[in-house]
């Protein structure tokens, strides 16, 4: 898995990416990813303890530039998002995203699939 976060001028970045897999005889890898997250903070140390919510892209009260997006057989909004940034501990900062995605596989994996982003993520301090 490869996961960075980063501040571009004004905003944060995330993008996680798991290792490939192969299904059915198709290679594909997930990526989860945020290119555009509006959070007062102007670096990694400042993002601990920080928790972000939003429900969908169209809340009154979502405030970000850009939408969240999941990569799974094709790009897809995520919702019903609790985004985390824990501690910090040997330069690395901890992050934990849960929400639901669309994934539309098959009857099973298609609509509102829960995932859930936990991991420890190198932080440039």
């Amino acid at each position: 898995m490869s996961a960075r976060v980063w501040k571009g001028r004004d905003l944060w970045n995330l993008e996680f990416e798991t290792q490939q897999e192969e299904y059915d005889g198709e290679s594909w890898s997930p990526v989860l990813y945020h290119q555009g997250l509006s959070i007062n903070a102007d670096s990694v140390e400042e993002l601990s303890g920080t928790t972000i919510q939003w429900k969908t892209k169209n809340d009154g009260d979502y405030s970000h530039p850009e939408i969240a997006m999941m990569y799974v057989f094709g790009h897809h909004d995520v919702r019903n998002c609790v985004l985390s940034f824990g501690s910090i501990s040997d330069g690395r900062i901890e992050i934990t995203w849960l929400g639901e995605c669309d994934v539309f596989w098959d009857d099973e994996y298609k609509d509102n699939v829960p995932f859930s982003l936990v991991c420890h993520v190198a932080a440039d301090l």
